[in-house]
């Protein structure tokens, strides 16, 4: 027996992603995030049809008031659209294809197993959180991290990560499968760290993974590795913990284009350098290293 579903798609600002997405995934029954056009980010979001009339006025009410918070960005704009006789389970997966990643890595979701040619799967369900391989931050620092693994373990060391604001734990999933010693995954969203300990389970490391709800303040310790896909005003204004956290390599993201400038600045002004950047079409990575010195940066792959 099929339902009928209502499908919302909101376009806005980066900043205003997780809590409208947050909001989404408490009041529907899926969610995907896409880049729209520069700086922006579509959420395409299901509803049961029988349960949106509730549900619609507290969707307008809470963007007015996401937009309160951030009045200097575009007002985030909602259109709404039928899914009628249809499937919504097969509609809303077929969306959802593997993606190879750098030299090393596919993400899948749980109902395909592609052939991985040599390749390490990830498994992320994308009806559990946020990081799914589609987004140009996440790809960036997957194909950092793979990398600054790669000559780490060259070098005879096991290494050690933090993911800082870890979603759906994909890039601690990632590091545990490139070769990682140790790997932590915090987040201050405690529906972020549920769905990344399902991601856990489904692939096999659950047992060597440790994730926890923590805001990055009450983070100790020392990691070989520290990734932020995060977004600029978080990372610059964590910038000192960050470089505290961090021993060999920091690798950040959620930057759009317009941004990146100005924020590798600051990190780069006066405690690091940058080793290598990911550019995308409307998204900027980087991996940065800190400056000792009389250092020259140079990058040997």
């Amino acid at each position: 027996m099929t339902e009928n579903w209502i499908t919302v798609e909101v376009v806005l600002a980066q900043e205003m992603v997780d809590p409208v997405a947050d909001f989404c995934h408490e009041h529907g029954s899926g969610v995907v995030l896409e880049d729209a056009r520069s700086g922006l980010t579509r959420i395409t979001a299901y509803f049961r049809a029988g349960e949106w009339p509730d549900v619609s006025p507290h969707l307008d009410e809470y963007l007015a008031a996401v937009h309160e918070i951030f009045p200097d960005l575009p007002e985030p704009k909602a259109t709404t659209s039928h899914l009628k006789n249809e499937n919504w389970a097969v509609t809303w997966k077929k969306r959802f294809k593997p993606i190879r990643v750098g030299k090393a890595l596919i993400v899948t979701p749980p109902w395909i197993q592609p052939a991985s040619r040599g390749r390490q799967v990830i498994i992320i369900d994308p009806a559990a959180a946020f990081g799914t391989g589609t987004h140009e931050t996440t790809q960036g620092c997957l194909i950092l991290l793979e990398k600054v693994v790669h000559e780490l373990m060259g070098k005879g060391s096991e290494p050690t990560l933090l993911d800082v604001g870890c979603g759906s734990g994909i890039l601690a999933i990632a590091g545990k499968k490139l070769g990682v010693g140790t790997v932590w995954g915090v987040d201050n969203d405690p529906v972020a760290i549920e769905a990344a300990r399902r991601n856990a389970v489904l692939n096999g490391v659950a047992d060597t993974v440790t994730l926890a709800c923590m805001p990055l303040e009450e983070v100790a310790g020392a990691w070989d590795i520290v990734t932020a896909n995060l977004d600029p005003l978080t990372i610059l204004g964590n910038r000192h913990q960050l470089v505290a956290l961090f021993n060999r390599s920091l690798i950040v993201s959620g930057v759009p284009l317009d941004q990146w400038s100005h924020l590798k600045t600051q990190l780069t002004e006066p405690h690091l350098l940058l080793r290598e950047e990911v550019i995308g079409s409307e998204w900027a990575s980087g991996l940065f290293v800190k400056r000792p010195l009389g250092y020259r940066a140079s990058w040997h792959s």
